[in-house]
């Protein structure tokens, strides 16, 4: 129940922090008048989150385990909370390697210096534990710290509503399972270098 009440809190933590920076709206594609919002075809940004995951993940020196969630979409609702016909297409991968607390500011590091090198525009929080940024095409990226020590990045884009929750079905391995039957995503990996 903690993770899940941790995972809910890093999830609107970054939908405030992407929502006020302007990003999380993708490029590239079809734009949506009424919200403002550039759009993505929806292939695009499956092969984009997937990239932008690899790529921030790939950048931890020295690499650490992960699991992959499905593709996730929520519909966007208008103020009288109608569905507008967009949606939020994310992407989060959950680090499995313990990270101590003395190595999360090297990790959040880390990845600010590959998106800086990518020339992603970094964003300012005041959440010591959360780095977020956005793609010169509008994608957003963020990795974030739990309260409990886990660390998630989510990759993001605005898509026409595909109608599913998970377009692309489940995720392509099973996350490990709590004992309450839901997901695990804490991590419980070693490294000399991280945990």
């Amino acid at each position: 129940m903690r993770l899940r009440i941790a995972g809910a809190v890093a999830g609107l933590v970054l939908v405030l922090v992407l929502g006020a920076a302007g990003c999380g709206s993708s490029g590239g594609g079809d734009g949506d008048a009424r919200s403002g919002r550039r759009l993505v075809a929806l292939d695009t940004a499956r092969s984009r989150l997937q990239e932008l995951v690899d790529g921030t993940t790939g950048a931890l020196t020295p690499a650490v385990r992960y699991a992959d969630d499905a593709f996730r979409s929520v519909p966007h609702e208008n103020a009288a909370r109608d569905a507008d016909g967009t949606a939020q297409l994310t992407l989060r991968r959950y680090v499995l390697t313990k990270v101590a607390d003395a190595n999360r500011p090297r990790l959040l590091e880390q990845v600010r210096a590959y998106w800086r090198g990518l020339g992603y525009t970094l964003h300012d929080t005041d959440a010591p534990d959360l780095a977020s940024a956005s793609a010169p095409d509008g994608t957003g990226v963020s990795v974030s710290v739990g309260v409990p020590g886990n660390v998630t990045v989510v990759a993001d884009a605005w898509v026409k509503d595909p109608g599913s929750s998970a377009p692309f079905g489940p995720a392509p391995s099973p996350l490990p399972t709590a004992p309450d039957g839901g997901p695990d995503t804490m991590p419980t990996f070693e490294d000399p270098a991280w945990s």
